[in-house]
């Protein structure tokens, strides 16, 4: 049996074809390009149209037996009643809803119930607060009229269903986690009703394939599909980590840690979020900088002039003398939540070169996933280990300043696309292949263990790290 992935990413469309034997038998990807493309306002249409091409090239030669979809929490965008968007796609980058959240923060009693009922931080990243704001904007309802994930869109398009996730639904802001429905309450005070949203479903849900969308991805009509999950829950599933005292860390456009629990896992005091998986709960911290960092350093500052590769050489080569950069160039999530929060160099000399400042961006990236850490841990316990997976295998020397930074023997998952081996573990679980997601078989990571002498410096480094970040809002 062949399940075909298909992702949409925050920066590109992804396809894996991977057998039940264990095999990815192709991998293609392709970032998205073009003026309808920033990292928090994209057009949801040219989004599926990637995800379709590098899906068709993928699938090409291969029996396919289902499909199954990945996605990025947080998203909104607007459809009519025949599933056409009429809006752009939010993504969870996008924090116009700064202001609307800031006034919702005000009432510390409401907040505090908020994210007891959703798991969610009172935050733009989220589209709750999204929504809010475009009414804000003049946005409004027409009779037939859905909001919609990313995710979802495409899910309608390739089967003409209109169903969510309830995986993808619970970082929306509108969805009781405790009940895995949409929060009446919370639906009332942003004027919407059930029939605004797409149906809800668990991970074990499939629908056909239409034969217009078979044709485009030269596969058979019929097939089964299964909706649109997060590519965070689905990292938890591909890193082989929905038992207890796993972490797994990903470093891609953004960063994130999460471990599992098997009911809602929420401090008194809201810090942390924590939403569905398959099967199980996730809590977690996300930062918004880390690789979209490193590509504004090397294209819009640099020009491109050199590549991330040669960026890393010059950055090893440079030394531990570097400035403090605070990743924040898209608002912070954790730990503070504060939408509006600035990024930068801080304490930038004349001698320092591109390669130090590159060093310094790797840094700042991991301090701010190493705050997450600390509040993590706080909140909840120690994991007996930390899964990594994302942009930051393909850099040796960021992989060691991570287990160095964080002091702790860090696993590196055998894939970089844990998150596409997630979805295809649900696949293979939707279509009987498998009994359990927490069933998929992960090989064996490579170890990186910590310099005890890089500790030392790191943690120097840290310090300076959190007196600028207290400095800076």
């Amino acid at each position: 049996m062949n399940i075909l992935v298909l992702e949409a990413s925050t920066s590109s469309a992804k396809a894996m074809v991977y057998s039940s034997e264990g095999e990815i038998l192709r991998e293609h990807s392709a970032p998205y390009r073009g003026r309808e493309f920033s990292v928090a306002v994209q057009n949801p249409q040219k989004v599926l149209e990637g995800l379709l091409t590098v899906g068709k090239e993928a699938a090409e030669g291969f029996p396919i037996d289902g499909i199954s979809l990945g996605g990025t929490w947080h998203s909104l965008l607007l459809a009519d009643r025949a599933g056409r968007p009429k809006t752009d796609c939010y993504t969870w980058a996008y924090t116009g809803a700064a202001d609307t959240a800031a006034r919702f923060r005000q009432d510390e009693g409401e907040t505090v119930r908020y994210y007891h009922k959703t798991g969610c931080m009172t935050h733009s990243t989220y589209p709750f607060f999204k929504w809010l704001h475009l009414g804000e904007e003049g946005l409004s309802l027409r009779p037939g009229d859905q909001l919609m994930t990313q995710g979802s869109y495409i899910y309608y398009q390739l089967t003409g269903q209109a169903v969510e996730s309830v995986s993808m639904a619970s970082g929306s802001g509108f969805l009781n986690l405790h009940s895995r429905t949409w929060d009446g309450e919370l639906l009332e005070r942003a004027s919407l009703g059930e029939e605004n949203f797409p149906r809800l479903e668990e991970h074990t849900y499939t629908s056909s394939l239409r034969g217009d969308m078979a044709g485009i991805l030269g596969l058979q009509a019929g097939i089964p599909v299964i909706p649109a999950h997060p590519d965070g829950a689905l990292n938890q599933v591909g890193s082989g980590a929905l038992g207890d005292g796993v972490m797994t860390l990903s470093a891609g456009t953004s960063g994130a840690i999460r471990m599992a629990f098997d009911r809602p896992y929420l401090p008194v005091h809201p810090s942390i979020w924590c939403y569905c998986a398959p099967g199980k709960y996730l809590a977690g911290a996300a930062t918004s900088g880390c690789t979209n960092c490193l590509d504004w350093f090397a294209g819009q500052v640099l020009g491109g002039r050199y590549s991330l590769r040669e960026l890393d050489q010059m950055a090893e080569a440079s030394g531990p003398d570097t400035p403090v950069f605070l990743p924040f160039l898209f608002g912070e999530r954790c730990p503070g939540w504060h939408d509006s929060r600035l990024g930068g160099f801080l304490g930038v000399k004349g001698s320092h070169s591109p390669g130090q400042l590159y060093r310094a961006i790797l840094e700042g990236a991991l301090f701010n996933l190493y705050q997450c850490y600390e509040v993590l841990t706080r909140e909840a316990y120690s994991p007996r280990e930390i899964r990594a997976s994302g942009g930051v295998m393909k850099s040796p020397l960021w992989l060691q300043m991570l287990a160095d930074i964080f002091g702790r023997e860090i696993t590196v998952h055998p894939s970089e696309q844990a998150s596409m081996l997630g979805a295809a573990a649900l696949g293979l679980t939707a279509l009987g292949a498998m009994d359990s997601p927490e069933r998929f078989p992960v090989g064996e990571g490579k170890v990186i263990c910590p310099n005890p002498e890089n500790r030392v410096l790191y943690q120097e480094k840290y310090a300076r790290y959190r007196e600028s970040y207290a400095r800076v809002l």
